[in-house]
């Protein structure tokens, strides 16, 4: 029995190396101008397929057990796995979608290859899963991604099934794959076409690979995996640094123990490996950008690389005076994060790490230490410490920022369960509390549905457009440039979320959330035509304005001198063309 879930666990850990090698072979591929390849474009397709295969044979065929709980257990997986689908089957709406990872894929598949996007500092981070989205993307198909990225949330559930069914039992196995997929934030990204469950897949194979491989020290292809997996966290998001260097620290820890018995020679050797494979999976990224920007890791490390900024944020402000300035939190408050992370998040609201997790995933850990296998509990524990601290610090803090800490935290609560059970003298108190806690995740799930509310776009009553016009307030305006504007126009996005993905003219947008192109065409200029002739110079066309926005930004950051300059412009180049909703478009003309 232990064996065949340690299979499992192989083959679901190569399942995921085999997808991003495909990515990384589109990406070569991109790069050399084949984006519209049948070849290329149908080996990323037939990838997907053969993963997606996979773990529906797994799920459907070897996972269903007799056992009354488990099967309770497994429909209930299987129930949420069909809403997901279901979900993804909705236009794409979400704020990353639309500025990111389907809006860059459709520059790509428009231009046939992969190519710079200065204007979009993001375009330059790893993006391994987008790879994969850009086939369907191409073929208009744009719910496709949403499943890919809800598949890697449902193999990192098998990495979990596989690990805990090893170690304790099926049953728990399938309580640790339901926990984590009906944990709220990854309910929530399971339908959305996003990077960060591939980067919680990664780096969750990464870990126990590494931990098998301990047991079985000889088996090279343990350590291979795991640096792979390693590797391709570097290739999914700037997280994955993070992720990568936690990684290289429990390898670190796991080697200084064995030293003396295996000599120093040969751990280095290992240690070697495990950073030469990860460097091997991330370097097609690193190589792209060193060619176009100098910077193997731009917009990142510029100081030490050069080649540019990292765009936005504050970067001389900590957490303390980055939650004090923009939420006026307490120092209580700020080192009570740990604790309000898994008890108070909320949808939507960044002061309230704009997702929501589960206190159940903390409030079992006192007794998760007990019993066997206390040293991989530690380091499970030392992981989930270690990213959750750096994040913080690093970064804004954010639920799906943290998503790689979720799965060690799912197997510790599955631990302490199975500790209590063992030990309760009233399993039903125990089933209770379990039940209840979960519950809560299932009222998260209606209520979020409730606000979704799918079931007209689903059942054909309500249209693609019609969906589109009620869930994005500036949707109105993009159908106005999509269906009025010629087709040699180009568009300047100002204050618009850089929610470009549906806009079907070409366009820019400045590289931060602010308008910061049209302030220094206004700063440099002597007159109004100073100021058309810096937009014309960039061949800028039209303009699209959330207009509250840029009056509140330009009155806050021009003289009086500059407003009088802009507004002469306004007058003078300017022609409102449409307006919905707090939305303008303008045409820029002679």
């Amino acid at each position: 029995m232990p064996e065949r879930f340690s299979v499992l666990l192989y083959r679901t850990s190569l399942c995921g190396c085999l997808l991003g090698a495909v990515a990384t072979l589109y990406l070569l591929g991109g790069l050399g101008g084949l984006v519209g390849s049948p070849l290329l474009n149908g080996s990323a397709a037939a990838g997907v397929f053969l993963a997606a295969f996979f773990f529906l044979y797994v799920f459907f065929i070897q996972m269903p057990d007799k056992n009354r709980w488990s099967l309770a257990l497994w429909f209930l997986v299987l129930f949420i796995l069909s809403v997901e689908v279901v979900l993804a089957l909705l236009p794409p709406t979400a704020r990353d979608e639309l500025t990111h990872h389907l809006a860059i894929p459709r520059l790509y598949a428009k231009a046939g290859r992969i190519l710079e996007v200065p204007f979009a500092p993001y375009s330059y981070y790893p993006m391994l899963l987008d790879m994969l989205y850009v086939p369907w993307v191409r073929w208009g198909w744009d719910s496709v991604p949403k499943l890919i990225h809800g598949l890697f949330g449902m193999l990192t559930a098998l990495l979990l099934y596989a690990y805990l069914a090893r170690r304790l039992s099926p049953i728990y196995g399938l309580l640790g794959f339901f926990v984590f997929v009906s944990t709220p934030a990854i309910l929530r990204l399971s339908h959305w076409a996003y990077v960060d469950l591939g980067l919680t897949f990664y780096c969750t194979a990464s870990l126990l690979c590494l931990l098998r491989w301990v047991e079985a020290s000889e088996d090279k292809r343990w350590l291979t995996l795991a640096g792979l997996s390693a590797g391709l966290t570097l290739a999914t998001k700037p997280n994955g640094m993070l992720a990568f260097l936690l990684l290289l620290f429990v390898l670190l820890f796991l080697m200084a123990s064995r030293v003396r018995a295996n000599g120093v020679l040969k751990v280095m050797g290992q240690i070697l490996l495990f950073a030469f494979l990860a460097s091997l999976a991330m370097s097609p990224w690193a190589l792209k950008n060193l060619v176009w920007t100098g910077n193997p890791l731009f917009p990142f490390f510029a100081n030490f690389f050069g080649g540019g900024g990292e765009p936005g944020g504050e970067p001389g402000l900590g957490l303390l005076d980055r939650r004090q300035l923009l939420y006026g939190e307490s120092w209580w408050q700020i080192s009570a994060l740990p604790l309000r992370v898994f008890f108070f998040g909320q949808d939507d609201r960044p002061q309230y790490f704009d997702g929501v997790l589960n206190p159940m995933l903390i409030l079992f850990l006192p007794w998760a230490f007990k019993g066997k296998w206390a040293e991989e509990k530690k380091i499970l524990f030392g992981f989930v410490l270690g990213y959750f601290f750096y994040a913080a610090f690093l970064a804004e803090m954010r639920i799906r920022y943290i998503l790689p800490i979720v799965p060690p935290l799912v197997i510790l609560l599955v631990y302490g369960l199975h500790n209590i059970y063992l030990r309760i003298a009233r399993p039903f108190v125990l089933f209770s509390a379990v039940i209840f806690l979960l519950g809560l995740n299932g009222i998260y799930f209606w209520n979020y549905l409730h606000g979704v509310s799918p079931l007209d776009h689903l059942r054909g009553r309500e249209s693609r457009e019609a969906y589109l016009i009620r869930v994005l307030p500036d949707y109105p305006a993009l159908q106005f440039i999509n269906r009025s504007l010629p087709s040699t126009a180009k568009v300047y996005f100002l204050f618009m979320g850089r929610r470009v993905y549906y806009c079907e003219r070409d366009y820019i947008h400045d590289g931060t959330e602010y308008a910061w192109t049209l302030i220094r065409a206004i700063r440099a200029a002597g007159d109004e035509d100073d100021i058309y002739a810096g937009l014309r110079k960039r061949g800028l066309t039209h303009m699209v304005v959330r207009d509250a926005l840029l009056l509140g930004f330009l009155n806050e950051n021009l003289t009086i001198e500059q407003k009088k300059l802009w507004v002469s412009f306004a007058n003078r180049y300017l022609s409102g063309l449409f307006h919905s909703r707090g939305y303008s478009v303008y045409q820029i003309h002679e």
